[in-house]
């Protein structure tokens, strides 16, 4: 997931250099904002592997550190606000901007308030974790599957069983394979089997080619071919290229469904006196190592 967020903060960095851009010479003064990127994942504890990263905005001019941008000595609060219970999260020397405490489980179906304080001000966002799903398939959730594309939706399908009917279901694919490695599955010719450059590999407004998303309605998945079961069965098309690939399915809340989809991303993630994207999800990863036939 972490490498997830990067990309975020990529798309980030690039809205604020396309508006913070202007040809008078006389620029205000840059006021940096208090950032939150992160998602609370249901049954899972907040380790190091789910870190938020929160940071202070940089100006749009200068080069990015991101541990020049990480926000230190902040009280930074995670609390459960139907139980009133506070947890304080920490962060690593090492990956000062990436905070997290790994002695709590976020639990579904409950509602979280972040709280980032500084001497100056104070950020805050809350998220309610989805409800919690059912996954059924001969996927292995815990080890590589060496896969073929060919029929794969079809050979091993995915039944979830979700108990709310308008939950929003993410299927999200993204290959991590270099762009030099990344072989086309299926190939514009005999002469183009990899991408020429890094911007062909992943170009796109959300990471295109590379990275492939998808987002449903739960009581959309009914499959007729799958005894109208809710059935995930059309992944394999979102698989552009062989090797290795991450497929998360998730439930996802109304904070990251926002982010995703609003003119104004980094305004629309349900961060308050801030900018980025507090959200929460409940689901499973799956890696995969595409073969060729």
């Amino acid at each position: 997931m972490k490498s997830y967020i990067i990309f975020l903060i990529g798309i980030m960095v690039s809205l604020l250099i396309m508006t913070g851009c202007d040809e008078s010479p006389a620029k205000p003064e840059f006021d940096p904002d208090i950032s939150i990127f992160g998602f609370l994942w249901g049954g899972e504890p907040l380790s190091a592997d789910h870190a938020i990263l929160i940071t202070h905005t940089q100006p749009p001019d200068a080069y990015y550190n991101l541990n020049k941008a990480a926000i230190r000595n902040a009280e930074i609060t995670l609390t459960d606000i139907a139980a009133g219970t506070s947890y304080t999260l920490s962060s690593d020397e090492d990956n000062p901007a990436y905070y997290y405490n790994a002695d709590v489980i976020i639990q579904p179906n409950t509602s979280y308030e972040l709280s980032v304080t500084t001497e100056e001000e104070t950020a805050t966002a809350t998220t309610t974790v989805p409800h919690s799903m059912t996954l059924e398939s001969e996927l292995d959730e815990e080890n590589v599957n060496d896969e073929t594309h060919v029929d794969l939706g079809y050979e091993k399908p995915i039944y979830i069983d979700c108990p709310v009917d308008v939950q929003l279901i993410m299927v999200d694919m993204y290959c991590n394979e270099s762009w030099e490695n990344a072989e086309y599955i299926y190939p514009f010719h005999d002469n183009h089997k990899y991408p020429d450059e890094q911007s062909e590999y992943d170009g796109g407004a959300n990471g295109e080619p590379r990275h492939i998303m998808a987002l449903v309605p739960y009581n959309l998945l009914k499959a007729p071919d799958f005894e109208n079961r809710h059935t995930i069965f059309w992944y394999a098309s979102m698989i552009v290229f062989y090797g290795s690939n991450t497929m998360q399915v998730m439930a996802i809340d109304d904070n990251y469904h926002n982010f995703l989809m609003d003119e104004h991303p980094v305004l629309s993630g349900g961060v308050e006196n801030g900018i980025g994207c507090f959200g929460s999800v409940c689901g499973e990863n799956y890696e995969l190592n595409i073969l060729k036939p």
